[in-house]
């Protein structure tokens, strides 16, 4: 306690907040618009859950993270935040795995097709004196 009055009268930084509230905060405003946009684009509520993350770091520039302990605090609650995004991801790139293995398959399928074609009109073409009477 005595150290953050102290902090308070010589104008000492706050040892946890290596940024200025400004940069800070124009930080955590960048950080939301990208991971609400990355929500809105592909559904996964992990993005809502790293954003918050992010955004909590914000408290260290308040009163309420003065003193070691509240930092403490916040550093739990942050790392339960994410590793509540790592399992809420987990799912969702199950989800995206399995998507693109299906893409993949469509397309081998689709290029064995194309090779077939390709080889039944070289077949066709490679006997012309045949081809010239099928007509």
């Amino acid at each position: 306690m005595e150290l953050s009055l102290l902090a308070a009268e010589t104008g000492m930084q706050n040892i946890f907040t290596p940024l200025s509230a400004t940069a800070h905060f124009v930080f955590c405003i960048i950080a939301t618009i990208v991971y609400l946009l990355q929500f809105y684009r592909r559904g996964s509520w992990h993005y809502i859950l790293i954003m918050l993350a992010i955004d909590l770091t914000f408290l260290t520039q308040t009163p309420v993270c003065r003193g070691q302990s509240a930092v403490g605090v916040l550093g739990i609650i942050e790392a339960l935040v994410l590793i509540a995004a790592f399992v809420v991801y987990l799912p969702y790139g199950k989800k995206l795995k399995a998507e693109a293995a299906a893409a993949d398959a469509e397309t081998d399928k689709e290029n064995a097709r194309q090779k077939e074609a390709e080889r039944t009109e070289a077949e066709k073409d490679s006997n012309p004196v045949d081809n010239a009477f099928e007509d």
